[in-house]
Order: structure tokens, then C-alpha cells, then sequence
């Protein structure tokens, strides 16, 4: 099983904009084993020494899974589901149940191509057998709805996710929560904030019926409307949320349990985004202190803390012990899932900015280049995580002002965000602006105040004119205007172009 956490994504550099923008940020998609029961029942006395093997090498793959070791419980499950296809034919329930088990390892490892594959099979297989009205078939349904999610597919992802939701509802499965959950996580990766929050809180509101107000589930929800807040710019909020469940986790576990190092890993989320490195960096340790205890320095969720430390150390101008952090959640990452995971593609992409700061755009250049690689290899072309790396690539390119290939990389990153996260995605916005910055080096002055203005309107539309960003980008496009060297009043011409 996965475990929920904010793990720090791919940091998209704005051309001109101040500090580095985080794209993506949200909690990774989760997936549900399923029942197994019948599945390694022997049939004979024959059998019973087989069955038996298979039953020791499923429950050593469910450890490796639990401490981090994909690979290996990935050959673990391979060899089951070899020898169950032999006995059972590849029509049987257990061969759907094992096609699942395969999907969430590699949805653990960011293998989202094929953990789609293994959860589209195991939905055919379990569908066909079980019909419309199957809990594990709804499991199966929503892991695939998550795996879509993770490459970005977001609307078919939310079309498997309701399909899963109307079985949950007709049965009344005690997962219909993680369904409503998983719906809100996708409408917040998609910006669609209002609707988030209101999934989050049908999620809440059956959570804390059914589970309680202390579970670790209810307050796995916190931290996802904490998560929308913070995207929302709205951190007061997002804080409220994120000392809630802290201060449950204090009190229900002590200081040295998973969860409490997930609180701590949020915790120094939330202060990182609020501009306290102090406190970022204080939480991180903490988290990082259970973390390599209990998981070990090659789990994901340990690997996610090395890169929130790194960040921090990045953002003080501390690029030396940053470049450090990085190399450690790359060097395990590595070892984990040989770096072909979208989790090596982040700190690849982290690892170049901090280069490129130091002045080494050839080494940053090829950082991103094995970012691509990965990406695309992992999550697809048309995903925000890979328009961030072309935003990347597209800023060492300014700072090499070589504009020309700067507009056409940020160009790029813009074309995907439209694609797949719509016009009024804050990333999309962020997009246009970066491709405004581009133009504007290269003084073509018109085309950038097209671009500031599909910014501004887009942001004074949602967020309102008093929006920090809202202001910034209205900031850039009048700088742009003045240099076309139109004689009336910026003010006169935005307010009558605006109507």
C-alpha cells in the first residue's frame, strides 16, 4: 500500500518571476489491494507444497512492498501469477486479484504506463466474472482511475473513479470514502479547487461518521483540504488543517510511528511554502529521523524528505548542501527502481536548477535531458510533470539567452498544460506568463503582452485583482506595454480592453 504524503514534484522555474514554482504538489494516487481469499487453496494433496511456496512468496512480497522494495515484490508477484495462470487458466478471479497486486507495485514505483495495464486487465478479468456489483471489481476500477490519474488523463481517470463509485454506493462498501477522496485529490490536480474541497468534505463527513474524527484515514483528509489550500495560496487555512492532524497524531501515536513522520513531512510543507525555512527544515529532520529508523534510507517516503530538505537548502542560496540532498534521494532512487521512475525524473530536475543557478547550464541541460527521458518514458509526453521540465529547460536557455529556443520550450510546457490541465489552470497561467518572459527578451514586446494578458485576465477572473499573483503578472504586462510605446495610459487602454 502506498503511503499518502506531499511529495515535493518538479520544480518549474518562472523566466523572470521570483523563486521557483511547484507544479503539481498533491498527494500521490493511491491503490487498493484486493480480497485474495480462494486464491491459494490447493485443489489436491498434489498441490499443497506449491500452494504453499506461493502463499510465503505472496506474503514476502506484500513486506518488500511495505518496506520500499518494489523490485523485488515485483518479481515475487510475476512468479505467483505465472504459476496461478498454469493451474487456474487466465480467465480466473485470482489472476485479476494478482494483476491488481502487480498494478499497485507499480503504482508505488511510478510506473503509472503499467500499472494501467495491469489494473485494465485485471478490470476485464474480474469484470466479466463478478459483473457491476463486486467490491474488488470497484477496488480494481478506482486503482485504475488513480493510475490514469497519474499520467495525467485526468478525465478518464474521473470516469473509472465514478464507475467505482456507483458500485461502493450500490453496495455500500466501507471504501466509498477512499473514492470520494481520490475524486477530490483529481479535481485539485485539475485547479478545480471549489469542487475539491467539496469532495473532501463528503470524504470527511463519512469518515468521521464511520471511522471517527482521531482515525488515520479522517486524517489522511485533513491533510488533503490542507493541500487544496495551500494551492489556493490560502496557507492560514492550510496550517489550520495541517496542526489538526498533527496535533491528533501527537497525542494518538508519539514521536516515532510512520504517520507521525508524514505529519512532519507535511508540516515542513506547509512552512516551506510559507516562506519559514526555519521551521521547514526543523520538521523535515523530525520526519527524517523516524523515517530512517522505521523505512530505511531507500523508501520513497524517505527519499520524498531528502528532496523537501534539499528544496529548503535551495531556496537559503545554499546550493552546496542542496546539490547533496539531491544526490542522496537520487542515489536511493536508483537502488530502488534503477532511477527509471518519475521520483528520479523530480530530483534530476531539481538537481538541474540548482546547477544552473550555480552557472553550469551545460550540466543543468543534461539533468533535464534525463528528465524527459524518464517522463516520458513513465508518465507520457502530454503531463504537467513533463511541461515543467520544459519550463526548466526553456529558463537555462534564457539564462543562456539563447531566446529563440527559450519561447520554444516554454511554448512547449504551455501547449501541454492547455491539453491537459485547461486555459485557467494556475499552471497553464504560469505557462502563458513564462512564455511572455521569453518574448519579452527577445523584444518582441507585442506577442509578450498578448501572453501577460492571458495571464492577468485569467487570474483577476478567478483569484480577483488583489491576488499576489494576480498583481504580478498585471506588473509584467504594463512593463510590456510601455515598451511597445503606446502614448495613452496603460490604466485607460486595460480598462477599456478589459470592457
Amino acid at each position: 500500500m502506498l503511503i499518502a504524503r506531499n511529495v515535493p514534484r518538479l520544480l518549474a522555474v518562472g523566466l523572470f518571476l521570483a523563486g521557483l514554482f511547484l507544479v503539481g504538489g498533491q498527494q500521490p494516487a493511491r491503490a487498493s489491494g484486493v480480497t485474495m481469499t480462494g486464491c491459494l487453496e490447493a485443489r489436491s494433496e498434489a498441490e499443497n507444497g506449491k500452494v504453499a511456496q506461493l502463499a510465503e512468496e505472496t506474503r514476502n512480497a506484500k513486506k518488500d512492498t511495505e518496506r520500499g522494495s518494489y523490485a523485488f515484490a515485483l518479481r515475487r508477484y510475476q512468479n505467483v501469477l505465472s504459476e496461478l495462470t498454469r493451474i487456474h487458466g487466465p480467465q480466473h478471479r485470482c489472476i485479476a486479484v494478482y494483476k491488481n497486486e502487480l498494478g499497485v507495485v507499480y503504482m508505488n514505483m511510478g510506473r503509472y504506463d503499467r500499472a494501467r495495464e495491469a489494473f485494465s486487465q485485471a478490470a476485464d478479468i474480474a469484470g466479466k466474472l463478478s459483473g457491476e456489483k463486486d467490491v474488488d471489481v470497484a477496488a480494481i476500477y478506482n486503482n485504475l482511475g488513480s493510475a490514469l490519474s497519474g499520467q495525467g488523463a485526468y478525465e478518464k481517470a474521473l470516469a473509472w473513479h465514478w464507475k467505482a463509485l456507483a458500485i461502493r454506493e450500490k453496495t455500500r462498501d466501507a471504501d466509498m470514502a477512499q473514492t470520494c477522496n481520490d475524486i477530490a485529490a483529481l479535481y485539485d490536480r485539475q485547479g478545480k479547487y471549489g469542487k475539491a474541497l467539496e469532495w473532501y468534505a463528503k470524504t470527511l463527513a463519512i469518515r468521521e461518521k464511520d471511522l471517527g474524527a482521531r482515525h488515520p484515514k479522517t486524517l489522511m483528509t485533513y491533510d488533503g483540504i490542507a493541500t487544496v489550500h495551500e494551492h489556493m495560496g490560502e496557507y492560514n487555512q492550510a496550517r489550520e488543517w495541517r496542526n489538526k492532524a498533527l496535533a491528533v497524531r501527537e497525542e494518538n501515536l508519539g514521536g516515532t510511528n510512520p504517520e507521525m513522520a508524514l505529519a512532519y513531512h507535511n508540516a515542513g510543507v506547509a512552512y516551506f511554502k510559507q516562506g519559514d525555512h526555519g521551521n521547514a527544515l526543523a520538521s523535515y529532520e523530525k520526519a527524517l529521523a523516524i523515517e530512517e529508523k522505521i523505512l530505511g534510507r531507500q523508501h520513497p517516503t524517505t527519499v520524498a524528505t531528502y528532496n523537501g530538505i534539499a528544496e529548503v537548502h535551495d531556496s537559503q542560496g545554499n546550493y552546496g548542501k542542496a546539490i547533496s540532498w539531491y544526490e542522496k534521494a537520487l542515489s536511493a532512487n536508483q537502488k530502488t527502481a534503477g532511477g527509471q521512475n518519475p521520483g528520479a525524473a523530480t530530483t534530476y530536475n531539481n538537481l538541474a536548477v540548482v546547477y544552473a543557478k550555480q552557472g553550469n547550464n551545460r550540466k543543468a541541460l543534461d539533468y533535464l535531458r534525463q528528465a524527459v527521458a524518464i517522463l516520458v518514458k513513465s508518465v507520457g509526453e502530454d503531463h504537467p510533470d513533463t511541461a515543467a521540465t520544459y519550463t526548466n529547460i526553456a529558463w537555462v536557455y534564457s539564462r543562456q539567452r539563447d531566446h529563440a529556443k527559450a519561447v520554444e520550450w516554454a511554448r512547449k510546457a504551455l501547449a501541454i498544460n492547455e491539453k491537459v490541465l485547461g486555459a485557467d489552470h494556475p499552471a497553464t497561467v504560469t505557462a502563458y506568463n513564462n512564455v511572455a518572459m521569453a518574448y519579452y527578451r527577445q523584444k518582441d514586446y507585442s506577442r509578450a503582452l498578448s501572453e501577460y494578458l492571458n495571464a492577468y485576465r485569467i487570474y483577476q477572473s478567478r483569484f480577483g485583482e488583489n491576488n499576489p499573483r494576480t498583481k504580478l503578472f498585471k506588473k509584467n504586462m504594463e512593463n510590456a506595454y510601455r515598451q511597445i510605446g503606446n502614448p495613452q495610459p496603460f490604466s485607460v487602454w486595460l480598462a477599456e480592453f478589459m470592457g
